[in-house]
């Protein structure tokens, strides 16, 4: 069994679907990327998981962790299991934390919450969780308000505070979004290793390609809600299926070694994603594809090709020429050009 295995999980607001009939799985200590474009799901993705998707919206679908069924748990059951059982790093470090608040108030406010520990404890707790975030001086910090924090240090306490019960799920929501390239590596590199020692399974919420290379073990692909594609990260990068996936990558500025490549002009996705209630009939990427045919007119079923799987009618068709698959073949190329 799966560390969390979601069938059909759909988001609606009225007669707007959010989120339709989403499926996956994660294993324990395995990174899971979820990316595409703003106003694809992801993040309301992340909310449904953990039941924070405020009225009118309703929640469909079912979210097992661990075996226990979070979709029909009452909701005081299910504050237990936010922060225990499933950490959130939520993507503005400048508004995650209370700023009339010291932080270590905050993390022992988070280790109170899920263990019985009292005050002394608690913050005695909260000095070694800023540690294990590498936050220097940890003992000294713990009575500093956020504004003294760096965008960078203010990350690394918001996910001090939600690995602060040692959940068995952490979901990243953009965690790099407004830090700049030497600290977004640095906050990538802090979870992997969170990853790795507390045996965690991790779901990485990005638009950017660099992190998924870096870090991923699988990538699930969401365009208009739904799920378009899911490989392995090595066969995405050799070989995306969907259009939606090879034009996401076409759209990636790249630098290369050497004697600098023939002027070309960045490649674009025309369009916009749909609004929900505005999603087009058959395949939602069709009006903006140029492969698009008669048959997308028919929503595309999700197919299995070997190890992947990809919501296309065209799938595995020669749009994609194995001239072109070194451009991504070389992962660490995506981290060079950040």
């Amino acid at each position: 069994m799966s560390l969390l295995e979601v069938e059909d999980l759909t988001v609606r607001f009225g007669d707007a679907v959010v989120v339709d009939r989403l499926s996956f799985s994660v294993e324990a200590g395995e990174t899971l990327a979820i990316v595409g474009e703003s106003g694809c799901g992801k993040s309301m993705t992340a909310l449904a998981l953990t039941r924070l998707v405020a009225p009118p919206g309703r929640i469909g679908g079912r979210v097992r962790l661990d075996g226990l069924d979070l979709t029909g748990l009452p909701e005081a059951r299910m504050r237990a299991v936010r922060g225990d059982r499933v950490g959130i790093v939520f993507q503005d470090p400048m508004s995650a934390l209370n700023p009339v608040l010291t932080v270590g108030e905050q993390v022992a406010e988070a280790v109170r919450a899920h263990s019985p520990l009292g005050a002394r404890a608690a913050r005695a707790r909260a000095a070694e969780l800023l540690d294990l975030v590498h936050i220097p001086d940890a003992h000294r910090r713990l009575d500093d308000h956020p504004h003294r924090f760096s965008g960078g240090m203010r990350q690394r306490v918001a996910i001090a505070i939600a690995i602060a019960a040692n959940p068995s799920l952490l979901i990243a929501d953009e965690p790099t979004t407004a830090l700049d390239v030497t600290i977004q590596a640095q906050i990538l590199c802090l979870l992997d290793e969170l990853r790795r020692d507390l045996g965690m399974g991790l779901i990485l919420i990005t638009h950017d390609l660099g992190v998924v290379a870096e870090t991923a073990d699988r990538v699930l692909v969401m365009y208009a809600g739904r799920k378009v594609e899911e490989q392995d990260t090595p066969g995405l990068f050799a070989a995306p299926l969907h259009p939606y996936t090879r034009r996401l990558m076409g759209a990636k500025p790249r630098l290369t070694l050497g004697e600098p490549p023939p002027r070309q002009r960045l490649q674009e996705i025309p369009g916009l994603v749909p609004l929900p209630g505005a999603i087009p009939p058959g395949c939602a990427f069709a009006p903006r594809c140029a492969d698009a045919d008669a048959g997308c007119a028919a929503v595309p079923p999700l197919q299995r090709h070997g190890q992947a799987a990809v919501a296309c009618h065209r799938a595995g068709l020669p749009a994609w020429t194995p001239r072109q698959v070194p451009r991504w073949a070389d992962r660490s190329q995506w981290r060079a050009a950040e």
